[in-house]
C-alpha cells in the first residue's frame, strides 16, 4: 500500500471555486466525490475499501492524498453466458464446435468452460477476469479523467489548442504545473502542453520550487516553502490569528468574510489597522459594510458594544512587511470611508422623502414600470394586509413605511453600497422624524435575506416586507420571467419562504389566494394584461412549495403535509398548525376515529363528486333513523369544528370530527347509500359530502397513511 499525491497547480482560483471544487472533488451532503468514484472505475481502492482520501484546496492549488492505494489494480472478474450446455457440450461432457467457439470469443481455454443453471435451464458459462494493470500505470488515466471531470463556473481558455485535440481545455485559472507521485515513485504523462512531473510551487513571496520525494513529505515540503496545504488548518490560523490580534475587544463577522479569507491565502498571518475616531460618527453598518463588502476586513467593537475605530485583515504577504501593508490598507479603508461619509452628509441633506420624489425616473422592470409604481403598489397591499390583520395604526404605520420604503435606492450610500439598501433608508427615516415603527419597518422589509435569516422583528416590518415580496413574485409571473428549474434570477424562491416565515413568526392569518389576487390588481391597475386565474394557481402553488419544504425540514412526515394542504386552509400558520398536529397526533384513537369517519363517508361521496352538494340534503327523503341521527350529529358538530379552526384549536376540532365517527358506523350499517331511488340516493350522497366537507376543512384525511 502507498499514498497517492496527484496536484494540479494553477493561478490563483476565485475563493468561491475553491469551495465549489472542494465539494465537486470530495463530496458533499454524504454524496460520493469525483476522487472516490474514479478511484473505484479504475479499480484504485484496496479489497473491502480501507483508503482514505483527502482534498485539499488552496489559491494556487488542488492536491489529493490518497492513502491505502494498492500496488496494482484490484480484481475484476465478469461472468457471460453461452449456449445450453447440451448445445456446448457432447455426451462425454467435451465441447462442442459451439463451445469451442464460446470459449474463444471470450478468450478462455476450452476446459476453462463452467455449467451454471438459471431458472431451470442449464448453460455453459465462461469466467473471466479483467487485466490487473500496475497502479502506476493506471494513474496517468486517472488524472487526466480527474482533471478533465472537474466542472468549474465561467472556465476560461488559454494558450494554443494541442494537434489532435477536439477542444480547448477550459478551467477557472490557468494551470502550470502537475505533480504526481505514488510513494517515492513519480507517475509522468503528458497533458496539453504539460509534463507531470515531481515539481511544486511553493509560495509566491515566502517559497521556492520544491522536489516532492515522497507523497508522504507533501505537506510539511510545502509548509517549509510558505504554503499550508490544509484548508481547515488555514482556518483555524486564522481563527486563532483573529483571537490574538483583537485584543481589547471582539471580532465579529457579519458578512462571512472568513470562508472567503481561507481561499485567498496560503500562508495566513492576521493583522491589527485603524481609521480616525471621527469615521464613527458613520452609521455601524456603513462602516462594516466598507470594511467587509471591498476589502474583506474584519470589525472590532468593545465587549459586545461599540464599534472600535479599528480593523484586523488577514495577509498572504511576508509578515516581515506587516508595518507597510498595514500602512496600504487603512490608506484604502480611510478613502472608503470619506467617499461613504461625503455620500452619508449628502444624503442627510436631501431627506428620504426628496429622495422619494425622484423615483419615477427609475425603472423597476421595463415591463412592470418605475419605483414609483412599485411604491404604489406597495402602499396598496400594505393597507390590505393590515386591514386583513385588522388593525387601523398597523394600517397608517405600514402605508407610511410603504411610501418611503423604496426611496433609499436613489441615495448616494446605497448607490456606492448595494447591500445596505432598505438598512439605510430605516436611518434616514429616523433622521427625518419618522415615528421609530415607520423607521424600523422601511429598515426590515428587505427581510429576511436568506431561507435562514431572521425575519422582521416588528409586525409594520413583517406587512411590509410580505407585501414587497409578493409584489415582486407577481410581477414576475406578470412580466412572464417565472423561476423555472434551478434558475431564479430574482430570488422568488427565497422571496416565498420569507413570506411563509414571517406569516409564521407574526401569525398573519392571511389567506394565500386573496393576497396574490391583491398583488396581481395592482398590475392590473396599470394595464398589464394576463392570465389572473392560471398566474394565481402558479403562485399559491409556488408558495405552498415553500411551506411543503419548511414542514418537512422540521421532521413533519410528508403525508401529514399533504393532508393539511389538501384542507380547507388558505393561511399560513392554518396550515402548519394543521400538519404539525396531525404529526403529533397520527397514533393516537381519538385522530384514528377522526380519519375513519372522514374516509368511510369520502369514499362515496367521491363518486358522486359534481353531482350533489351538501345544501341538496332534503331531510323529508330520510327513510331511516340513522340518517337523522347523522344529519343532526353532521349539524350539531358544525359550530364545534369551525369555532375550533377559527383558533386554530386542531385538537379540538379533530375530536369534534372524531365524535361523528359512532353515528357514520351506525348509518353505514343501517343505511344502503345506494338505494334504488334515485332521489333517496342522491339525498344520501349529498349527506356523506356534507359530513366530508366538514370534516375537510380539518384536512384531507385520505392522504393519510393510516
Amino acid at each position: 500500500m502507498s499514498r497517492l499525491l496527484y496536484e494540479i497547480g494553477c493561478e490563483e482560483l476565485p475563493a468561491k471555486v475553491c469551495g465549489v471544487i472542494l465539494r465537486q472533488l470530495g463530496g458533499d451532503d454524504g454524496e460520493e466525490g469525483l476522487v472516490q468514484r474514479l478511484l473505484a472505475e479504475h479499480r484504485l481502492l484496496p479489497e473491502g475499501g480501507g483508503a482514505v482520501a483527502r482534498v485539499l484546496v488552496s489559491p494556487r492549488r488542488i492536491a489529493v492524498l490518497v492513502d491505502g492505494v494498492p500496488e496494482e489494480q484490484t480484481a475484476r472478474v465478469h461472468t457471460f453466458r453461452g449456449p445450453r450446455a447440451d448445445v456446448a457440450f457432447d455426451a462425454e461432457g467435451q465441447p462442442t464446435r459451439a463451445g469451442l467457439g464460446f470459449a474463444r470469443s471470450r478468450g478462455v481455454p476450452p476446459e476453462h468452460l463452467r455449467r451454471e443453471v438459471v431458472d431451470g435451464t442449464e448453460f455453459a458459462v465462461a469466467v473471466v477476469e479483467a487485466e490487473r494493470r500496475a497502479t502506476i500505470d493506471e494513474l496517468p488515466a486517472f488524472c487526466v479523467e480527474l482533471l478533465k471531470a472537474i466542472q468549474v463556473p465561467r472556465g476560461m481558455r488559454w494558450g494554443a489548442r494541442p494537434p489532435g485535440a477536439d477542444e480547448y481545455l477550459r478551467f477557472s485559472r490557468p494551470i502550470r504545473w502537475l505533480v504526481c507521485k505514488l510513494g517515492r515513485r513519480t507517475v509522468r504523462f503528458s497533458f496539453y502542453d504539460l509534463e507531470c512531473g515531481d515539481v511544486s510551487q511553493g509560495h509566491r513571496v515566502l517559497g521556492a520550487p520544491a522536489a516532492v520525494g515522497d507523497a508522504a513529505d507533501y505537506e510539511r515540503l510545502l509548509e517549509q516553502n510558505g504554503v499550508v496545504v490544509d484548508h481547515e488548518r488555514r482556518r483555524q490560523l486564522i481563527l486563532n490569528g483573529l483571537d490574538a490580534a483583537a485584543d481589547d475587544g471582539d471580532w465579529f463577522d457579519p458578512g462571512d468574510v472568513l470562508e472567503e479569507a481561507v481561499y485567498l491565502v496560503e500562508w495566513p498571518t492576521v493583522h491589527r489597522g485603524s481609521f480616525p475616531t471621527g469615521k464613527l460618527r458613520l452609521p455601524a453598518d456603513v462602516l462594516i459594510t466598507a470594511m467587509q463588502s471591498h476589502q474583506r476586513y474584519f470589525p472590532l467593537r468593545e465587549r459586545q458594544a461599540a464599534l472600535l475605530p479599528a480593523f484586523l485583515y488577514v495577509s498572504n504577504a511576508d509578515p516581515a512587511h506587516a508595518a507597510v501593508i498595514t500602512h496600504g490598507n487603512e490608506r484604502v479603508l480611510d478613502g472608503r470611508l470619506d467617499d461613504a461619509e461625503f455620500a452619508y452628509d449628502r444624503d442627510l441633506a436631501e431627506g428620504l422623502p426628496a429622495m422619494a420624489g425622484r423615483l419615477h425616473s427609475v425603472v423597476f422592470h421595463e415591463k412592470l414600470g418605475s419605483l414609483a409604481d412599485k411604491t404604489e403598489r406597495l402602499e396598496r397591499l400594505a393597507a390590505w394586509l393590515a386591514d386583513q390583520h385588522g388593525d387601523t395604526a398597523l394600517a397608517e404605520v405600514a402605508g407610511h413605511a410603504a411610501s418611503l420604503a423604496k426611496a433609499d435606492l436613489v441615495s448616494q450610500v446605497v448607490i456606492e453600497f448595494p447591500l445596505l439598501q432598505g438598512t439605510m433608508g430605516g436611518i434616514y427615516a429616523a433622521a427625518a422624524g419618522l415615528l421609530p415603527a415607520e423607521a424600523a419597518a422601511i429598515g426590515e422589509h428587505y427581510l429576511p435575506l436568506s431561507a435562514t435569516a431572521p425575519p422582521p422583528a416588528t409586525l409594520a416590518g413583517g406587512v411590509l416586507a410580505i407585501a414587497d415580496k409578493i409584489d415582486n413574485i407577481a410581477g414576475a409571473w406578470v412580466a412572464g420571467e417565472k423561476p423555472s428549474g434551478s434558475r431564479d434570477p430574482y430570488g422568488l424562491r427565497r422571496a416565498a419562504m420569507g413570506i411563509v416565515r414571517i406569516c409564521l413568526q407574526s401569525a398573519l392569518r392571511i389567506d394565500v389566494t386573496a393576497l396574490i389576487g391583491e398583488a396581481l390588481q395592482g398590475y392590473a391597475d396599470q394595464g398589464l394584461a394576463f392570465d389572473r386565474a392560471a398566474v394565481v394557481a402558479e403562485v399559491r402553488a409556488f408558495i405552498w412549495e415553500r411551506l411543503e419544504g419548511l414542514l418537512l425540514d422540521e421532521g413533519v412526515p410528508y403525508d401529514a403535509v399533504g393532508a393539511a394542504l389538501g384542507s380547507s386552509a388558505g393561511d399560513v400558520p392554518g396550515v402548519a398548525a394543521r400538519a404539525r398536529t396531525f404529526a403529533t397526533l397520527q397514533r393516537s384513537a381519538v385522530f384514528l376515529d377522526a380519519v375513519t369517519a372522514y374516509n368511510r363517508c369520502a369514499s362515496l361521496a367521491a363518486k358522486a363528486a359534481g353531482a350533489v352538494s351538501p345544501a341538496a340534503v332534503d331531510s323529508r327523503l330520510f327513510r331511516l333513523p340513522a340518517e337523522t341521527v347523522l344529519y343532526e350529529a353532521w349539524h350539531g358538530a358544525v359550530r364545534w369544528v369551525e369555532d375550533a379552526l377559527g383558533d386554530l384549536d386542531l385538537v379540538g376540532a379533530i375530536g369534534a370530527a372524531a365524535a361523528l365517527r359512532p353515528t357514520v358506523d351506525a348509518y353505514f350499517d343501517e343505511v344502503l347509500v345506494m338505494d334504488e331511488d334515485a332521489a333517496v340516493r342522491g339525498n344520501r350522497l349529498a349527506q356523506l359530502a356534507g359530513v366530508t366537507a366538514l370534516v375537510r376543512q380539518i384536512g384531507d384525511f385520505s392522504q393519510l397513511a393510516v
